[in-house]
């Protein structure tokens, strides 16, 4: 079985590649194309495992024998659905697999931004004592506080279980009928956006990227929202309106933010969240820690064996095959 792993090379990855494994790994240029030599190297490849590189018309028209283009996480936005199933080759992500890690991800961001930790640990580091003490009067307790969280899927409500822990009162949204055993188990309430925005203490964005949620946070939510409220985003690049979300920190009109996704990654230089004191950025690790990775990697080679080796369906199939 040979598989083509369109991942940015990193020797940190070569050790989970399974013993039974042919392998051979690609990666686009900076044109978002792949060259002529990566092509001719996936010509015979069985299956993709794909990171964040696109799965499109130009690797698939070359590479006849792939039978699932399988992704290496949740978000599948890189893999173009319709060519792939006109192909007959099945897209699938691992639904799931890091909800507990992006959960937690999202519990610090909380706690930090409640403690006010960065700007005390940089005080203390620096000998100010009085300063780090000072900063006490703008921490607070999450007990009592509200958390609405849009996209109440795996990871949303692995992170309302952590905030109930916490005491705090659950608010949601999400496009779909959530099971109510799990609503009230959690003690949790479906609102609309408008209300949730209004009442929430902490947004966190668990939503898909998809042309629904693409830009679905910027001024207009930003206007609803307490001026003293914080947003947590662990989901997506390109749901937030990175600039809006800027202006309003700069400006007063939003607490604070934890963010971890952007729209460009690497974050660009010039990018508007850069440098803001009330926001903490973190470089899109909140799903991937050592128990995630090697989940993702176990999980992801189980359905490209069922696939390739067995011949049977995959789990977690996202173009319709």
């Amino acid at each position: 079985m040979k598989i083509a792993y369109l991942i940015r090379v990193r020797p940190d990855l070569e050790d989970l590649i399974p013993g039974d494994v042919e392998h051979v790994w690609t990666h686009v240029g900076d044109d978002g194309r792949y060259d002529d030599d990566t092509l001719a190297r996936v010509a015979d490849a069985d299956a993709f495992v794909v990171g964040m590189e696109p799965v499109n018309e130009q690797i698939l028209a070359v590479a006849p024998k792939v039978k699932i283009a399988q992704r290496l996480g949740v978000g599948y936005e890189t893999i173009d659905l319709e060519a792939t199933a006109k192909r007959g080759v099945y897209a699938c992500n691992v639904e799931g697999v890091n909800k507990e890690a992006v959960a937690e991800h999202g519990m610090m961001f909380m706690l930090a931004l409640a403690k006010q930790f960065l700007p005390a640990q940089q005080h203390t580091q620096d000998g100010d004592w009085a300063a780090a003490r000072a900063l006490t009067s703008s921490a607070f307790e999450l007990k009592g506080r509200t958390l609405g969280i849009i996209g109440f899927g795996n990871t949303g409500t692995s992170l309302a279980r952590r905030a109930r822990a916490f005491e705090m009162d659950i608010v949601f949204n999400d496009v779909r009928n959530i099971d109510s055993d799990i609503v009230n188990a959690l003690g949790a309430r479906s609102v609309s956006k408008e209300e949730l925005y209004q009442v929430a203490d902490f947004v966190s964005i668990n939503t898909d990227l998809n042309d629904s949620t693409r830009g679905m946070f910027g001024d207009e939510q930003i206007a609803l929202m307490k001026d003293d409220a914080r947003l947590i985003c662990c989901a997506r690049g390109g749901i937030l309106d990175e600039q809006a979300v800027a202006n309003a920190l700069r400006e007063g009109r939003l607490a604070a933010a934890g963010i971890d996704v952007f729209a460009i990654e690497p974050i660009a230089g010039d990018n508007p969240l850069k440098g803001i004191s009330n926001c903490i950025l973190t470089s899109h690790v909140a799903g991937v820690v050592s128990d995630s990775t090697a989940r993702t990697w176990e999980w992801a080679h189980d359905n490209v064996r069922a696939v390739v080796l067995r011949g049977e369906r995959p789990n977690w199939i996202r173009n319709g095959l």
